[in-house]
């Protein structure tokens, strides 16, 4: 499986937007959409990515005062670009990819300011509309808190039309877990600024430990403005600080406590709680997730329980009790799902094919690939 943090655009990317035309092919109050001449976009799919992500973050930052510019790079000249500039590998973390940045207004001309996406994704969207509302305040935050505010308010699910946030970003959790950072580094990753020039993993851990101290912050002030989590940090600004509230986010029991979202009597909470668990590689969240399926009645809450839990079987260590379970739950409920959406009917299909050894990798990929919405934050 892929993973795909929403990261810093490589300087390639900012040189391609920056030379390129853009024209406008749809406006709406909060954004205007750009495309390439001759780029096929399809405008329905952005706009239902946008809609929700809009409406989340001016529900927790306040309302846009101008038009936001959404740069589409779905199939457009990007993809002349080779592979290594979408993916890499980064040392220690593994691979990588950019999907969506954000640039600020600058005095360059020529220089296109923005959102820019790779595709129609509305956590994505949302990651990146948290640094163009920054921006628009021209409010100066410390970097690690500025991407950890946006990974922590990018991390969930749309559901009915509305994008939930989570805030369990799986994959710092793990990583971090695994890196126990020391002092020193932390210290130098708290230091980081926007403009300053940093490897590829540096700007990762950037994004982990910000996210790491601000879901710490949330966890204890949840219905708190992001305002007062800064302010709240700011008193306490030490590194100190920043190892206990680090330390208490990637503790054990941090996961599984906040699992307990799967019993959210909204669905869409429970959606946005499932999807991306399998990032853990935790055999404790498979048997959250198994519990949840035991007794889970909504469609598509059932269907992420079960994908999520099926990644997770090819990631972790489970029990032979876990793996009866599955035959029991999470097979049935894959090969029964009826899922509404044509392409993503076509790729269940693909996938009960690879549960039974009758596809090759690339096709298999290819299937998840098109059931991302269900297990990819």
């Amino acid at each position: 499986m892929k993973r795909s943090p929403s990261c810093l655009a490589a300087l390639a990317l900012v040189f391609l937007a920056a030379c390129s035309t853009w024209q406008p092919i749809e406006r709406r109050t909060a954004w205007t959409l750009y495309t390439r001449p001759g780029a096929p976009v399809d405008v329905a799919c952005f706009a239902r990515a946008l809609d929700p992500a809009f409406a989340a973050v001016e529900e927790r930052m306040g309302p846009f005062t101008k038009s936001v510019r959404i740069h589409a790079l779905e199939n457009d000249a990007r993809r002349d670009l080779q592979s290594d500039a979408e993916f890499e590998t980064v040392p220690g973390i593994g691979p990588a990819r950019v999907r969506a940045f954000h640039v600020r207004p600058s005095a360059n001309p020529f220089e296109s300011a923005g959102v820019f996406l790779e595709c129609a994704d509305a956590g994505a969207a949302v990651h990146e509309l948290v640094h163009a509302r920054i921006a628009e305040e021209g409010v100066s935050l410390p970097l690690w808190f500025e991407e950890g505010l946006a990974q922590y308010f990018g991390d969930g699910a749309v559901y009915d039309g509305r994008w939930y946030v989570d805030g369990l970003c799986c994959w710092p959790l793990r990583e971090l877990r695994e890196e126990r950072l020391g002092d020193a580094d932390l210290e130098r990753l708290l230091k980081i600024g926007a403009k300053d020039s940093t490897s590829s993993r540096d700007n990762l851990l950037v994004h982990f430990i910000g996210w790491a101290i601000v879901f710490d912050l949330a966890r204890e002030a949840p219905n708190a403005d992001w305002r007062r989590w800064y302010d709240t940090w700011r008193a306490e600004g030490s590194v100190a600080a920043a190892r206990k509230r680090i330390d208490r986010t990637i503790d054990d029991r941090s996961h599984v406590e906040w699992l307990a979202r799967l019993h959210d009597p909204d669905p869409g909470v429970r959606f946005a709680a499932a999807k991306g668990t399998w990032k853990l590689r935790s055999a404790s969240a498979v048997e959250l997730l198994l519990a949840r399926l035991e007794d889970e009645k909504d469609p598509t809450v059932r269907f992420a329980l079960a994908l999520n839990a099926l990644i997770t079987g090819g990631e972790a260590r489970l029990s032979g009790r876990q793996w009866g379970r599955f035959g029991r739950l999470v097979f049935p409920t894959l090969r029964n799902a009826d899922l509404e959406d044509p392409a993503e009917a076509a790729s269940l299909d693909q996938v009960r094919r690879a549960m039974r050894g009758r596809t090759s990798k690339v096709e298999s990929d290819r299937a998840f690939d098109g059931l991302a919405r269900y297990w990819d934050e």
